[in-house]
């Protein structure tokens, strides 16, 4: 838990470094947003208690409350624009930004890493998931927010008008713990899986390489997609395995949720009925119950991406605070090279030394 923290707490920091005022901005206008639709249910119910009461103001009253309405759902689409374009931002930062730091520290990497399998399985699974990661990242982060503060408002606003609605989203802390733990589970098998999944990107590129589609077809050979072949099937039988495990337990919660709304309208329908303010209680209840329950579920799937994106951008920590031997290893120099200046080992063709 302590490691989950101080990783979460430097995610929220790396972010924060990368663009202050898209961070700032983004999540400021996720919260205030989040904040609005408790408000537009409450004015709903107003306005029905205004109806119902058959008070001599009636026109003034609901006037005023047409007027809040409007300058709540207009302020609510100003803060969606703004918090996309901010998010936006942020996601392009993010991938940049993690890309960048990942590869100025492979200058600090010992040579003879390049050549170990293990090391290019590693740094292949954090180099070919940098370029959408920390986009999920923001994403999951901004959404979580979003659905955690309009769920616990829509909660507040219950507990003000029939309390016992609040216990049915109880339901949803199960189903957040279920989420967490399937997309945990999913990074560790593609942690696990990473040297398979490298030499299928491997392959992949091979099958693009005029050298190698020469020698393919001049051998009538099958070996590169018969070895991808092979590596796909291990893994889809492992990632069937993890699925076939969490779908039961995704189609349990999602059958003991369908009883709970069934019980929970009842129970808005019992309650309407033993209230003169029934019709009222009606606009108010229904529509936040379903609200409610639609947020808590979002902020579980969300909730579980941002687990999963934390884990990897823990390995992606694991990775930048790695102390190597030596700090930088000279490339060889190419056969035959005389005095010439050393030549970067990367930017070698095979085949390269010598005339």
């Amino acid at each position: 838990m302590r490691r989950k923290l101080r990783d979460g707490w430097g995610t929220l920091r790396l972010l924060y470094e990368m663009d202050r005022p898209a961070f700032v901005v983004g999540t400021a206008t996720s919260v205030v947003q989040s904040l609005l639709y408790p408000l537009i249910l409450i004015i709903v119910w107003k306005g029905f208690s205004l109806v119902l009461a058959g008070r001599n103001d009636l026109v003034r009253q609901g006037s005023l409350l047409l007027g809040l309405l409007f300058g709540l759902l207009t302020l609510e689409t100003l803060l969606r624009i703004i918090n996309e374009t901010a998010t936006s931002i942020l996601k392009a930062e993010s991938a940049q930004q993690v890309n960048a730091r990942i590869m100025r520290k492979m200058s600090e990497v010992p040579y003879r890493l390049f050549e170990d399998n293990a090391f290019q399985a590693r740094y292949g699974l954090l180099i070919s998931q940098a370029s959408y990661r920390p986009s999920m990242l923001v994403e999951a982060f901004v959404a979580s927010i979003s659905a955690l503060v309009a769920a616990l408002g829509i909660g507040v606003t219950l507990f003000a008008v029939a309390p016992i609605l609040d216990v049915f989203l109880l339901l949803l802390i199960p189903l957040t713990i279920a989420e967490t733990r399937y997309h945990s589970r999913l990074l560790n098998l593609q942690t696990h899986s990473a040297p398979g999944l490298f030499r299928m990107m491997h392959l992949t590129q091979k099958s693009i390489d005029a050298t190698w589609q020469r020698d393919i077809r001049v051998h009538n050979s099958s070996i590169l997609d018969d070895e991808y072949r092979v590596l796909a099937h291990a893994y889809v039988s492992n990632l069937r395995r993890l699925l076939r495990r969490y779908q039961v337990i995704r189609v349990g919660m999602g059958i003991g949720a369908a009883a709970v709304i069934t019980l929970a309208m009842g129970v808005v329908f019992w309650q309407i009925s033993q209230s003169p303010a029934g019709p009222a209680q009606a606009a108010v209840l229904l529509p936040a119950l379903v609200m409610g329950l639609n947020y808590g579920r979002t902020f579980s799937s969300s909730l579980g991406s941002l687990t999963e994106c934390l884990g990897y951008l823990a390995q992606v920590f694991d990775f930048l605070n790695q102390s190597f031997e030596s700090p930088r290893v000279a490339a060889p120099r190419p056969a035959g090279s005389g005095s010439r200046a050393p030549v970067l080992a990367t930017s070698a063709a095979p085949g390269s030394g010598g005339g």
